[in-house]
């Protein structure tokens, strides 16, 4: 036992973060596919339904580079981007959020150029957090041990607490997640799981009617 084990969910500062739900990576096909992603949409439409309800804001990443890729950096040494349309690349279908995602009128949607959207010039995250006055972030996405690895690390390194939701996460194969969730555990995050979330917010909205 370790004092990250006792962490909470604050309400009034807490925020709720997705990573990438974006064609790019959830389309069938596509070249950087987490077809489990698919899976545990519904679930992230319902975690950000609840969270909407308790006033924690909901923040939707995407990754979007320019369409000369003259913002992509070394990332087109390592994977070079493709003529595809489901690249994250502007212009293209693929920068576009999974149609099965649900975006409220009054969420944020924030791009991003970087794996982490934390390290200076990837992203206005930080900015908007510091604004909306959250010290916390719940987080979920794809993929566990890319973008969302690397925007917890970069998070917590920052002075975040990180609630790191496993089984709403996805990468490319069952190996990458496994070792990603010891590792973020072991060093990062609170990692829960879905069910332990809503039942914390369940708790956190019958508290709130109470008072």
């Amino acid at each position: 036992m370790v004092p990250r084990d006792n962490w909470k969910i604050d309400l009034k500062k807490t925020a709720l973060i997705t990573i990438d739900m974006q064609r790019a990576y959830l389309e069938p096909g596509a070249a950087v596919e987490c077809a489990a992603g698919r899976e545990f949409i519904p679930k992230i439409n319902e975690l950000a339904s609840t969270c909407r309800k308790l006033g924690i804001p909901v923040i939707h990443m995407c990754n979007s580079f320019r369409a000369d890729l003259t913002d992509v950096g070394l990332m087109q040494e390592i994977r070079p981007r493709t003529d595809s349309e489901w690249e994250a690349i502007e212009g293209r279908r693929g920068v576009e959020f999974y149609k099965d995602l649900n975006i409220d009128e009054d969420d944020y949607v924030v791009k991003k150029i970087r794996y982490s959207a934390f390290i200076p010039g990837s992203s206005t995250l930080g900015s908007l957090l510091w604004g909306l006055g959250r010290d916390s972030f719940i987080i979920c996405g794809i993929a566990t041990d890319i973008c969302v690895m690397s925007t917890t690390i970069y998070g917590m390194m920052l002075g975040y607490r990180v609630f790191f939701v496993g089984d709403l996460c996805a990468t490319l194969n069952e190996e990458r997640q496994r070792a990603a969730l010891r590792l973020l555990d072991s060093q990062f995050a609170k990692v829960i799981t879905f069910e332990e979330v809503r039942n914390e917010l369940k708790e956190l909205a019958t508290l709130a009617e109470v008072s």
